[in-house]
Parts: structure tokens; C-alpha cells; sequence
């Protein structure tokens, strides 16, 4: 095998730091007890190496640093209220695709910074500064508010018979009695699966109310796909207020070969610092491979440890987003764990692509054909072929969907 000549560089990306882990019901952590203690001692070995290796941020400095200023600017917003009046930004907007990893960013951002932990108010209770809560679908007043109250802990028994605009007045309520000072609302981008346009444009006024209500301004954390920024312009801005009230952070996709350098880093300090395996000699760059980034800043180029057709395989597979090469590098890892290798290798990444369901021509890592492969249709054709229907049902199928759009 091929040696792993690494540097901290490869392996240092101060971009990942453990985070707290998460707290599972006391029934839950006990029946999980059980079943720690009926496994033999390599598998509860490897149980904890990917216990601890799922709850490490692998964060990145471009990403992390617009949303440090983010959350930085709603919690100074609040305390300059004690001098003055706050500005007016007080919504902070999170969009990226599925598998960005935005939830996770938001998350680790949020428990890093003791400002949204609860605290005890002046009469001792303890209140929460911060609730996070994903809307009933399609967002409505009504489904919003029923959501919102219910991430209080409100009882929706008592609201079974009112109105859209009497559960949003007790919201508001609610809110202000509980003492929340930001609402992180996630998965905000249904509001525009609403019926009608007076629907969608209600959710932009609710929006709008929180963030104004006399006497205790709510701040907003909004995340979701690119489309939530597609509803703050077409139904928030209608007055401009939305639009001016908001602070928007869009987690690009990664691109290959442009990001290289950081796709790397993500995958070499997952599989060597958290999993504690080996890089496999074919995912390993070749002395042949011209494997070096000019020298820039007086510093030393950078040398590439993996090999460029592997990386650029990780990232057409995970569609560039950086959750989901994370995610797809954690599952390959998983699968030389239980295969009993400390060395991770690139069958282990196309085990680990079959597994969400593809043929063995349609696995990214395994196909020649590799830049031709759509990863969003490997599903779809392994369906397709086992109903006997074959590929061109499926592209007469996605030429219909696109038709119907």
C-alpha cells in the first residue's frame, strides 16, 4: 500500500470541532444501553467510533465566517435595544440544496454561543431564548401558528375551534409570555406549496409582524432551500420590508476542480481523524499525477494526497454539497468498519453509493461512464429495470415530470 505522507495541513482544518451530543429521551439512552451491552467488544467499538465521528462538525472557514457575522449581528441587535432601538435586520435567512448541510451549520452556530441557551428570567424561572420549529405543511396562518405554539409546549387542545387570526394573536402572545427572543423556523420554503398567492402573502406578513411586535421584536432565523429566497422577493418585498429586514447566507455547492484543496480536507481528516482508518493506495494520488498547487502567500504549495478521478467522483456523486460528501465518506467508513478493514478504499465509497439504491452501471464510483451518470436517476432506473420497464421508460418518465412542471 501506498504510504500516507500527510502534514498537519491535510489533516488540521480547524474546521472541525466536536459538538455536544445530542440528548436522546432518558427511555430512549436506556433501551440503547440494552443493546450496547449485547453486542461483543469490536462491535461496540466501532458503535462508539461512529457515534463520535456523526456528532464531529466538519465545518469550513468561508461558510462558518459569513455565518459567525450572522448570528453575531441578531445577538447584538437585541442588546443594543438597551442604548437605543435595534436595527432593523432582524431576520438572518440560511438557503442551501438538500445535503448543504445548513441544519448542521445552524445547529453547531447556535449551541457554540451561550446568547440562545436558556436562562433564568428575574422572578428565577428558567426561559428559552431560543425555539427552533418546522411548520405543518403547506404553510399556512393557521398551520403556522398551530406549529409555533405548539414548539412552546402550548396545548393545541384549547385551539381546535379558532380562527387563523386568533391563533396568531395567541402566538404572538405566547411568545412574548414565554419570553422567546429568536424563533428559528426551518424547512421555510413550503410556504410556497400554499393554494393560493393570498396564502403565500400572509406567511410573508406574519414573518413581517414578528419581527415588529410592539414592545418585543421576535429575530428570526428562516432556513431552507434556495426557493425561501425566491419567496422573500416575490411575496416579502412587496413593501421592501421583508427584503430590508433580512440578512441572507447561501451554502453554494462545492466545485470540482475550483474547491479541490477544501474537498480533500473534508475527506482525509473525516476518514483519518474521526473514523482513525487508513487512505487506501487507490484514493491516494499517483507520483505520476501533477499533484501540486502553484506557491501563493510566500507559503509552500500544497500537495495533494488523493487522487483527482477519486475526488472528483466524491464530489459528482454528492452533487457538490458539502453535507452530503461528508455524509457519503461517513458511510464508506462505516462500511471498512464492519468489513473489518482499518483502510478505507474506493469500493467502500461505491458500497456505500449502492446502498441509497443503484445498479452496478449506475454506481459513480464503479462506472467508467462516471460523468454521465445522473445521481438524482440511479434510483429511478434501478426501479424502472426491475419492473421490466429499462431505461428509456425512465427518460420518458423524467421528460414527462419536467413536462408537467
Amino acid at each position: 500500500m501506498q504510504e500516507n505522507t500527510m502534514t498537519a495541513e491535510h489533516t488540521e482544518s480547524a474546521e472541525s470541532i466536536q459538538t455536544s451530543i445530542i440528548k436522546y429521551d432518558p427511555e430512549f439512552r436506556e433501551a440503547a444501553q440494552a443493546i450496547f451491552d449485547s453486542l461483543d467488544p469490536e462491535a461496540q467499538k466501532r458503535a462508539k467510533i461512529v457515534g463520535l465521528m456523526n456528532a464531529a462538525y466538519v465545518g469550513s472557514k468561508p461558510r462558518d465566517s459569513r455565518l459567525d457575522l450572522a448570528f453575531q449581528a441578531i445577538i447584538e441587535n437585541v442588546a443594543a435595544t438597551l442604548f437605543g432601538r435595534a436595527g432593523k435586520q432582524r431576520a438572518m435567512m440560511v438557503v442551501g440544496e438538500s445535503g448543504s448541510g445548513k441544519t448542521t451549520a445552524i445547529d453547531w452556530h447556535i449551541a457554540k454561543r451561550p446568547q440562545f441557551a436558556p436562562r433564568k428570567n428575574a422572578h428565577g424561572d428558567w426561559v428559552k431564548n431560543l425555539v427552533f420549529m418546522e411548520p405543518e405543511k403547506p404553510l399556512t396562518i393557521k398551520g403556522i401558528a398551530r406549529s409555533g405554539l405548539k414548539a412552546l409546549g402550548y396545548p393545541l387542545d384549547d385551539t381546535t375551534r379558532m380562527t387563523a387570526q386568533e391563533l396568531f394573536d395567541l402566538w404572538k402572545v405566547q411568545l412574548r409570555e414565554n419570553q422567546v427572543l429568536y424563533l428559528w423556523i426551518d424547512e421555510m420554503q413550503h410556504v410556497l406549496k400554499g393554494e393560493t398567492t393570498k396564502e403565500i402573502q400572509d406567511v410573508a406578513d406574519i414573518l413581517k409582524s414578528l419581527v415588529q411586535l410592539n414592545g418585543w421584536p421576535i429575530h428570526l432565523i428562516l432556513s431552507g432551500v434556495p426557493d425561501l429566497a425566491k419567496f422573500i422577493h416575490l411575496f416579502g418585498d412587496a413593501d421592501g420590508q421583508l427584503k430590508e429586514r433580512s440578512n441572507l447566507v447561501e451554502l453554494l455547492p462545492l466545485v470540482y476542480p475550483q474547491d479541490r484543496k477544501r474537498i480533500e480536507k473534508i475527506i482525509i481528516e473525516t476518514v483519518t481523524k474521526h473514523a482513525g482508518l487508513l487512505l487506501g493506495d487507490d484514493v491516494l494520488a499517483k507520483p505520476d499525477e501533477d499533484a501540486e498547487q502553484p506557491k501563493t502567500d510566500g507559503k509552500p504549495p500544497y500537495k495533494f494526497v488523493l487522487s483527482e478521478d477519486f475526488v472528483h467522483r466524491v464530489v459528482h456523486a454528492s452533487k457538490g454539497q458539502f453535507g452530503s460528501i461528508i455524509q457519503k465518506t461517513r458511510s464508506a467508513c462505516e462500511n471498512a468498519m464492519r468489513l473489518g478493514s482499518d483502510t478505507i478504499r474506493k469500493a467502500n465509497f461505491a458500497a456505500a453509493y449502492a446502498a441509497g439504491g443503484c445498479r452496478p452501471s449506475q454506481n459513480i464510483f464503479l462506472s467508467p461512464d462516471w460523468k454521465n451518470i445522473d445521481p438524482d436517476h440511479s434510483v429511478t432506473e434501478l426501479v424502472a429495470r426491475k419492473r421490466g420497464r429499462g431505461v428509456a421508460a425512465v427518460a420518458n418518465a423524467t421528460t414527462t415530470k419536467k413536462k408537467t412542471k
